[in-house]
């Protein structure tokens, strides 16, 4: 499965090709999600009228999303230093 890539025929992807793009999406998704559990409890007061055990509902439910954006980041920095390590020959 080598040339499953369009365009590159079998060669390896760049490692700042998957690292940049990882990492933009790491910040844009803790700023939306952060900016989202910051504001929503003015936003709580809308047409839906959310309160007592509905709103704590939403905040269980929702609340793993604001692990999503650290996580992405974490898992960006692992791929980078595992593909960009050094190999030293104890020779």
């Amino acid at each position: 499965m080598r040339g499953w890539v369009p365009f590159l025929g079998g060669r390896r992807i760049p490692v700042m090709a998957a690292v940049v793009p990882a990492a933009l999406g790491a910040f844009a998704v803790t700023a939306v999600w952060t900016f989202a559990a910051v504001n929503f409890p003015n936003l709580a007061d809308g047409p839906a009228g959310l309160g007592g055990l509905s709103l704590w509902a939403v905040y269980v439910c929702y609340a793993p999303l604001l692990a999503w954006g650290p996580l992405l980041a974490g898992v960006t920095v692992a791929y980078h230093r595992r593909r960009t390590r050094r190999i030293s020959s104890f020779s």
